[in-house]
């Protein structure tokens, strides 16, 4: 099996976050015709992403980790990837 990020996997992400008992809502620009951020809320947190994929991962990074998310020791992964891919 393959799955890719696009847009069909959209809803299955926002349905994910809402079973997770997230309210979903949008952040716009002022004109109201560009989005701004995709933001998930419950009672304790905010969530704010790009799109609906990366909403999905900030808020199972919060149901994991919690508000420690940013003193879990993980190196520099993003570095050590590119690097080992160049």
């Amino acid at each position: 099996m393959k799955i890719t990020e696009t847009m069909n996997t959209y809803d299955i992400a926002l349905f994910t976050i809402k079973n997770k008992e997230f309210e979903i809502s949008l952040e716009m620009n002022d004109s109201k015709d560009e989005i701004l951020f995709w933001v998930a809320k419950n009672n304790n947190v905010t969530v704010s992403a790009f799109n609906p994929l990366s909403l999905l991962a900030l808020v199972e990074v919060f149901e994991k980790y919690d508000e420690n998310w940013n003193s879990i020791e993980t190196g520099n992964m993003y570095d050590e990837i590119l690097n080992s891919e160049m």
